[in-house]
């Protein structure tokens, strides 16, 4: 078992389809899932790869920005300093440098005055919101540029590049995750942290899953726009054995819906 295993100098992985495939967001989805499923598996981030967790995080700031704006990423990340780091970096590892310097221009919107942020993190998202349109001046330049410097190609050309790479076979994606989830030494308590610590979220879908008879396999996005009935209202979108579903709140419940409808499955007390 290699020393670096379970550190941040652990290998990229990458399948050989990703590697070659035709489509530049093959590897960069490929490192999405590959650190989701170790994610899943209980390993902390300082323990994925440093430069697999630059990747996975460039791209989640670009899924934000074209799911919501660069107001969303602010919203859903609650500009915590650890993750506005990883983006920051991974911006100028990768060699994005315009949009580096697109984004600290959002980093001064955002900061300068703190009132305003925790006024914007702790109010609703939609409906007359001056911030939530103000941070958006900067979604409207991220697209006009991402024309010229696209975040997708060079993610993806920056993690195909990275000097410790590991290119297996898809088919044995699967055993480089397992091997790492069975370094973990201290597995059993930390599924009871990670039960006893969950967001309300996670909470409300495990309940979901669990009177819809169904397995979790894992929640993949939350969005800020999702439309629901007409309306705009906040969703968290999962996958289970049953394929894609989502969450929302309404009147004291939570529901779960058919990923591609409005067919609600089931709903529980949504407890505050």
């Amino acid at each position: 078992m290699p020393a670096s295993l379970l550190t941040a100098d652990d290998v990229v992985v990458l399948s050989a389809e990703s590697l070659h495939g035709e489509g530049d967001d093959d590897a960069v989805q490929f490192n999405v899932s590959f650190a989701n499923a170790l994610l899943r598996e209980l390993l902390r981030l300082s323990e994925i790869s440093r430069d697999a967790v630059t990747g996975y995080y460039v791209d989640y700031y670009l899924a934000q920005i074209c799911n919501g704006g660069f107001s969303q990423f602010v919203y859903n990340t609650s500009w915590k300093p650890e993750v506005v780091s990883i983006v920051k970096d991974g911006l100028r590892k990768i060699g994005a440098t315009q949009h580096l310097s697109l984004f600290e221009k959002g980093e001064w919107l955002v900061t300068h005055e703190p009132s305003k942020l925790r006024e914007f993190l702790s109010g609703e998202y939609f409906g007359v919101n001056k911030e939530r349109d103000r941070f958006d001046s900067i979604t409207k330049q991220f697209f006009s540029l991402d024309k010229t410097e696209s975040l997708r190609e060079l993610n993806a050309s920056w993690l195909k590049s990275r000097p410790n790479l590991c290119v297996v076979p898809l088919a044995e994606a699967r055993k480089q995750i397992d091997i790492r989830a069975a370094a973990i030494t201290d597995l059993v308590a930390r599924k009871a942290e990670a039960q006893a610590n969950a967001p309300r979220y996670m909470k409300l879908i495990y309940a979901l899953c669990s009177a819809a008879g169904q397995s979790l396999n894992r929640v993949t996005a939350g969005s800020a726009s999702h439309d629901h009935e007409g309306e705009k209202i906040f969703a968290w979108h999962f996958i289970t054995d049953k394929g894609h579903h989502y969450m929302v709140e309404l009147y004291g419940k939570a529901m779960m819906f058919v990923g591609t409808g409005e067919r609600k499955v089931v709903e529980v007390a949504a407890e505050q």
